[in-house]
């Protein structure tokens, strides 16, 4: 865990636990850096990520606040974390459909993971459940040179936490593009829907914190149990 992810941390610690309550200031960049004993930039970079992830608001010339918290079950669009943190109030599993190697990926893989024609991918699909709910089916394609194995026990489990924890990879960022659509006949089985019914499909790409795609993610989303949330900044 980098330094400013460290203070993210500690300082999220306190704002869960109601140390400071909503509306109220936060102290100042200087305090906060002689707190925790680190840089200005290290307390910067600390303060976005909590501001992205709809903790804090920051108004220039009059401090940084607490925001109102997350209602309970919704996904943050703004975070990179995956479902299993950020639904961490919740149960999260999964129901793995599939775990294989992809020697030869197609056009669109290479194009979204930058890959060589000499990479090969590792293909995941899951369905993921909250509360025994069922949430939505992943399928995820995991660039191998990144991620060197992947097996059907780690797919049960969180997939970002055994590839920060084992592997060693800082997530950086993803871009995510949505789309309203309907279920095909597999998806509407999965999802225990009917044929047809209305559903929000997203793409998403996670990069390192050094900007290198390691996984290209295509997510069908059960319409009852799915709930986004967008912390807007100014």
């Amino acid at each position: 865990m980098l330094k400013y992810e460290e203070v993210a941390l500690k300082i999220r610690t306190l704002l869960e636990n109601g140390i400071y309550k909503t509306g109220e200031r936060l102290p100042s960049l200087e305090q906060l850096k002689a707190d925790y004993h680190v840089s200005k930039s290290t307390v910067i970079k600390a303060l976005e990520i909590l501001e992205k992830e709809g903790y804090i608001y920051q108004s220039r010339g009059s401090g940084i606040f607490v925001r109102s918290p997350k209602r309970s079950g919704y996904i943050n669009l703004f975070t990179s974390n995956g479902f299993t943190d950020d639904l961490k109030d919740h149960r999260i599993t999964s129901r793995v459909i599939e775990v294989c190697e992809i020697k030869t990926p197609n056009t669109e893989l290479q194009q979204r993971l930058h890959l060589t024609k000499q990479e090969t991918v590792y293909y995941v699909q899951r369905v993921r459940y909250i509360d025994e709910k069922v949430l939505c089916i992943e399928k995820s394609y995991f660039r191998r040179k990144l991620i060197p194995y992947m097996s059907e026990d780690i797919a049960k489990g969180s997939i970002f936490q055994y590839i920060e924890d084992n592997l060693k990879i800082n997530i950086g960022y993803s871009d995510i593009y949505f789309q309203i659509s309907t279920l095909n006949q597999e998806e509407a089985l999965l999802l225990n829907q009917t044929y047809g019914a209305p559903t929000l499909r997203y793409e998403q790409v996670f990069y390192t914190q050094t900007g290198v795609p390691f996984d290209y993610s295509q997510i069908v989303f059960e319409q009852s149990s799915a709930k986004f949330y967008i912390p807007s900044i100014k």
